[in-house]
């Protein structure tokens, strides 16, 4: 019975992925951006493909499907492609060089636009090194100044300054310095984190 039911399941997946549709998308020149299911995409964003490229369908009971090219100093383009009954299509586009300085301006545009957003998120993810650091330093302190304050009980509580009252009171200096070395580090880092959040936060706008 379990041996069937197995069967059964593997039939189900392997005609599932035979059902899936796929086109492949090539351009004369590579190296296109795609967009898929928008007629007017904004080229300020990543694509979700660059040519040549395999675009799997969700929906195996899709007929055609909407692509908009992107190439920089190339026209842009949009097409919507009426896929086979078969698994895979191919459409093969030839983009047409553009001649007016106008458009090349506005594509250079677009793309240093794209270019500060990521730069913008690239800021914001590495804000959480900042913040790592921040919280480490800060459990460090947390944890110096705790051996410190146990140290200076214990110096008022001695009478007797003896070789182990030396070497409690230079471990105490020392557990105080490491304390302050970790709070700079701690409010460095957190400083530092919420600068590259917020500069990044701006870019990516």
């Amino acid at each position: 019975m379990k041996n069937l039911a197995l069967l059964i399941l593997l039939t189900l997946c392997v005609h599932a992925v035979a059902e899936q549709k796929v086109l492949h998308v090539s351009t004369i020149p590579n190296h296109a951006d795609i967009y898929v299911g928008e007629i007017q995409p904004s080229h300020t964003k990543n694509p979700a493909f660059v040519s040549p490229a395999f675009i799997t369908m969700d929906d195996s009971e899709t007929n055609e499907i909407l692509i908009s090219l992107f190439n920089p100093g190339f026209t842009d383009t949009t097409l919507r492609v009426k896929l086979s009954d078969k698994d895979t299509s191919y459409i093969i586009v030839s983009q047409q060089p553009i001649i007016t300085d106008d458009l090349l301006e506005d594509q250079q545009a677009e793309l240093s636009k794209r270019s500060r957003k990521n730069f913008g998120k690239a800021l914001m993810k590495s804000s959480i090194i900042s913040f790592v650091v921040g919280l480490v330093a800060g459990s460090v302190a947390y944890y110096e100044i705790d051996k410190a304050k146990k140290d200076k009980r214990t110096l008022k509580n001695s009478s007797i300054r003896n070789d182990d009252y030396n070497e409690v009171a230079d471990r105490f200096k020392d557990h105080r310095q490491d304390a302050k070395t970790a709070k700079h580090i701690t409010y460095g880092a957190f400083l530092s984190g919420a600068a590259l959040l917020s500069i990044g936060f701006i870019l990516s706008f």
